[in-house]
């Protein structure tokens, strides 16, 4: 057990000291605000505060896990052994930046909440982050930060134990916007799909069609048997998640009501765990979201507690609210479209902390690191062997690594070939 002494327990320093250390490091953690406490203890310990008491490990606290809300911060990112760092500590600090505002402020998306910036989906734009201007989204630093804080408290402390180094969780995510690319839409869909690769000239997709509405070919999305015959193979344990939605302009999955699309969700609710993946008008609207969350509930005859977001998240604070009122227990949605990395710096799934209310929830987020749009920026080796050097990296046993395909990736085209073996190699092979 790790004692911390602190002038004012607030809740976004208990929130902040117990991921750094319970969650990422395995580390009980308790807090007082009583010097004659602190000074009694002969464990380990350590002073967050302006001003060391004595020889203890003491860090020079910011202002920032004891203030409210959400306001401007100037920020310069400096270098610590080779990790980012800001927030810079006086010269009476055991480490040379406050390590667990720089925490906070990334766990808690901080800047999420100031800025007006967005994309056409109305979500954060990842140019805009603190991680990506400063070239280290690749990198958990969170977890790293605290490893190197363990090592640092283990010289002064070497009865500190840490939770045993074991071989990291892969939770691979399997996203269905639509179980099928051409069957069981309706009549004017795939007119109007035939007419969109009419006009661009695209021959080959204007035969498939053709071919898999006479029944002479199989759709080429539907691959959940190849899916339940890899996970067979491995210990790797899948999460699916399915669009269960009215059709809309974002969300063009396939009718709710089709008996056959709700006997798939039902097929593989048998044999991996499945739940909804919220479409683009759940995500605003809470209403739409209840109804998609108990349709889908109905269909597979039991209550889900985790999910997914179409499109991914807007903000933090809207779409994470609109989950708790859910009653979710698990997202999986935390991540960029577009960029390979970490949107919050940690591989080790923590809770969301509502900065406009100033609580911690119950609300736990898994950090989704790479998606398949953004995965195939790169080519496949490449794209697969990054996910295996950012699995690498994370120092801890507590991190989990997550990464979403959709069901295309195992589309017999030839042109998809390499990504259906890499991503098959990948799964199979995962230490």
């Amino acid at each position: 057990m790790l004692l911390v002494y602190t002038h004012t327990i607030t809740p976004r320093l208990r929130y902040t000291f117990n991921h750094f250390f319970e969650s990422v490091l395995g580390i009980q953690v308790d807090f007082t605000t009583k010097l004659e406490v602190f000074i009694a203890q002969n464990g380990p310990k350590i002073s967050y505060a302006n001003a060391p008491l004595g020889n203890e490990f003491f860090v020079n606290s910011n202002a920032l896990l004891f203030e409210q809300g959400a306001h401007d911060i100037e920020i310069s990112v400096s270098q610590w052994e080779g990790l980012p760092a800001f927030f810079e500590c006086n010269k009476d600090s055991m480490l040379p930046f406050d390590v667990f505002a720089a925490t906070f402020f990334l766990i808690s998306r901080y800047e999420e909440y100031l800025t007006h910036i967005k994309d056409e989906s109305d979500r954060f734009v990842s140019d805009q982050c603190l991680a990506v201007q400063n070239n280290f989204l690749e990198r958990p630093v969170i977890d790293l930060w605290a490893q190197k804080t363990f090592d640092l408290l283990l010289q002064k402390f070497p009865e500190l134990e840490q939770t045993k180094k074991s071989k990291v969780q892969c939770i691979p995510l399997v996203e269905v916007t639509s179980a099928y690319k051409y069957k069981h839409k309706s009549f004017l869909r795939n007119t109007a799909q035939f007419l969109i690769s009419l006009g661009n000239f695209e021959l080959w997709s204007m035969i498939e069609q053709t071919l898999v509405l006479l029944g002479f070919w199989k759709d080429p999305w539907n691959n959940f048997n190849a899916f339940l015959s890899l996970f067979k193979k491995t210990k790797v344990k899948p999460r699916f998640f399915f669009l269960f939605s009215k059709i809309t302009f974002y969300d063009q999955g396939i009718s709710i009501f089709n008996d056959t699309f709700q006997s798939l969700i039902k097929s593989l609710a048998d044999y991996h765990k499945v739940s909804l993946l919220v479409s683009t008008e759940g995500r605003q609207k809470a209403t739409t979201f209840k109804t998609e969350l108990e349709r889908f509930e109905s269909v597979i005859h039991r209550n889900t507690k985790f999910l997914r977001f179409n499109r991914g998240v807007t903000t933090v604070f809207d779409t994470y609210r609109n989950a708790l009122g859910m009653e979710q227990a698990e997202d999986f949605s935390l991540g960029y479209h577009d960029r390979i990395g970490y949107r919050a710096s940690t591989a080790v799934p923590f809770r969301f902390y509502d900065l406009g209310n100033e609580i911690e929830t119950s609300l736990v987020l898994y950090a989704v690191v790479a998606t398949e749009e953004a995965l195939r920026t790169l080519d496949a080796q490449t794209a697969f062997k990054k996910l295996e050097t950012l699995k690498d990296q994370i120092p801890t046993s507590t991190g989990v690594h997550v990464f979403s395909v959709t069901n295309a990736i195992f589309s017999p085209h030839n042109k998809n070939t390499l990504w259906k073996e890499a991503y098959t190699n990948y799964i199979v092979n995962y230490d």
